[in-house]
């Protein structure tokens, strides 16, 4: 246990009576990645201006070496590992701590400005390592906005057990037993816990990428092997990046081109399968992709029509009211882009359609999944012009931050929550994708013959303690097959704190979109006679209820701020008992 932050005054020189004894109000913060250290700025900001001097204990519960970055941006991950988000929209500060001295509180860019001049890029995509070192700097200086007040102690000890008592929380670790007045869960991906995956455990099988420098090391992976890989997403680029650029490779640039040239110690060859075969698409480059001086006003009419959408209070439909903005908006996108697209001799709103039916319908083949590859990168890099996956995957994106406030915390119907979740889970790999720079690398790992796609649609089976791969009356038999499928939303651990409070009743699943149920503060929408009040949970194990939780952004969501006025209107209420 360590105290980074106590109050000025020793206990004994408080001037109080002696009568009266001295009890702080005891906040516990149960995991400390990005969104937890978003709540903490947010409470010093609050705690800061409030008039209720009461003294405040918090603790904050991390077992990652480097709170403020967590697990995910660990800084000690290669860099090879890189972001999905551009560095120049990265910001930890709220435009209002800013203000008061934007040299102390700087923006990732800024950050890299003077700390790591050569990747000053704002068009460029960073390593998560950067990343992860300007989250842990940007933590230690969240501690210090903390008043005189507050106590602030870090245990790096996993919480592994919660229960409430009458009017407190109780919290266990493998060490010790704490008692809080609030608990806040902000618990993410709980460690990069792997998928379910059905299969006699050995060796061969590698259950999770990550920590990919370990878990991927040549002492588990030789040099030479064949691999098979569960996943054709952003974990498994991971892994072949790992399997090869981290073993020594290097990826050149010829024009636009990538080209990879081998070091001698990478796998022989990567073999991806995946239920349905759909490939991540490349995010445009904005350093190549030219945008029509128009597009971003397009982009705001299509974010205005959704937030205007008469609400019903049943909620909206997703086909008959939300589809149709999405729909309309990529129409005029993809026209002002290409005026004299095909699309817009007939009826490009029903084309589009069409398109998007038949991507999320089909299974794809390897030959269709490498042309979608080499074509979203052409078309992101600025090599061809915009075509339907760009015009639907950039509208999805552009009109996401409307599509949070206005679905969130039960603004989709229930009925609609299959359709959008289909729609969504498609956006995935269309909006959501690698940058344009990964898609290269991994055109170059197929081009060099590492990466196999004949496999894409395979059966995994078991062979002899070996895992093979079955497909189309051909087999393949892999040294070692790697799970690169992380868990859904709302698949927790069995021993999770969140499973936990959902099987003492504690807590509940929104019905129909499948993540905890809460506020905007944070706080659980109470099941029926039981009593949460002290509790709150932030962050991804609420998607769904919450729209949008992966990310880092600090404008998407407001639930830190709603957590953080909620916690001083509890200290001044018990101030006032």
């Amino acid at each position: 246990m360590t105290v980074l932050q106590t109050s000025q005054l020793p206990v004994d020189e408080v001037r109080l009576p002696a009568a009266v004894p001295l009890i702080p109000f005891r906040i516990a913060v149960a995991g400390c990645g990005p969104k937890g250290m978003y709540c903490l700025e947010r409470l010093a900001f609050e705690l800061s201006r409030s008039s209720q001097q009461s003294e405040v204990q918090i603790t904050i519960f991390e077992p990652a070496s480097f709170p403020g970055a967590g697990v995910v941006y660990d800084p000690r991950q290669p860099h090879y590992l890189r972001m999905n988000f551009a560095s120049r929209f990265i910001n930890v500060w709220p435009e209002a701590i800013r203000q008061r001295n934007p040299d102390a509180y700087p923006t990732l860019l800024e950050w890299l400005e003077h700390n790591h001049p050569q990747y000053a890029d704002p068009h460029g995509f960073v390593s998560r390592a950067l990343v992860g070192e300007y989250l842990a700097a940007s933590y230690q200086k969240t501690l210090q906005l903390f008043p005189d007040f507050v106590n602030v102690t870090q245990v790096k000890q996993k919480v592994t057990e919660i229960q409430k008592a009458e009017t407190c929380w109780s919290l266990k670790t493998a060490e010790s037993e704490f008692t809080f007045d609030e608990v806040l869960l902000t618990v993410g991906h709980e460690g990069w816990r792997p998928t379910p995956f059905s299969h006699p455990s050995s060796k061969q099988i590698i259950e999770k990428a990550y920590p990919a420098e370990q878990m991927l090391s040549e002492s588990r992976i030789p040099s030479g092997s064949t691999v098979a890989i569960r996943g054709f997403a952003l974990t498994f680029i991971d892994a072949c990046l790992t399997l090869t650029e981290g073993r020594g490779g290097k990826f050149f640039r010829d024009n636009q081109d990538w080209i990879y040239l081998p070091s001698g110690d990478e796998v022989q060859t990567i073999v991806p399968f995946s239920r349905t075969g759909h490939p991540m698409l490349a995010k445009p480059d904005s350093r190549y992709f030219k945008s029509h001086s128009g597009l971003e006003q397009i982009w705001e009419q299509g974010r205005q029509h959704l937030l205007n959408l008469k609400q019903p209070e049943t909620g909206l439909d997703f086909q008959n009211a939300i589809w149709p903005v999405i729909l309309k908006t990529a129409e005029e996108a993809l026209l002002s882009q290409v005026p004299d697209h095909p699309i817009g001799s007939s009826a490009p709103q029903i084309e589009l359609q069409i398109w998007f039916q038949d991507w999320s319908n089909r299974s794809f083949s390897p030959e269709e999944a490498f042309q979608c590859l080499q074509q979203s990168y052409r078309v992101a890099m600025g090599l061809e012009v915009p075509d339907e996956a760009w015009a639907i995957g950039e509208t999805f994106r552009q009109l996401y931050p409307a599509l949070v406030r206005k679905i969130s915390f039960g603004g989709l119907a229930f009925t609609s929550w299959s359709d959008f979740q289909r729609t969504a889970e498609e956006m995935e790999r269309l909006a959501f994708g690698p940058p344009a720079e990964n898609i290269g690398r991994l055109i170059a790992l197929i081009d060099a013959g590492i990466v196999d796609l004949d496999y894409l649609q395979a059966d995994f089976v078991a062979h002899e303690n070996k895992p093979m791969l079955e497909t189309a009356g051909k087999q393949m038999v892999a040294d070692r097959l790697i799970n690169a499928i992380i868990p859904n939303k709302d698949q927790f651990a069995k021993d999770s704190l969140l499973e936990q409070l959902l099987s003492s009743g504690r807590i509940r699943r929104m019905l129909g979109a499948g993540g905890i149920a809460v506020d905007g503060a944070g706080r659980p929408i109470l099941p029926e006679e039981q009593n949460t009040e002290g509790l709150a949970i932030i962050g991804r194990p609420t998607e769904g209820c919450v729209l949008g939780n992966d990310t880092l952004s600090r404008q998407l969501h407001s639930c830190p701020d709603r957590w953080a006025q909620s916690v001083c209107e509890q200290i001044a209420r018990r101030k006032e008992k």
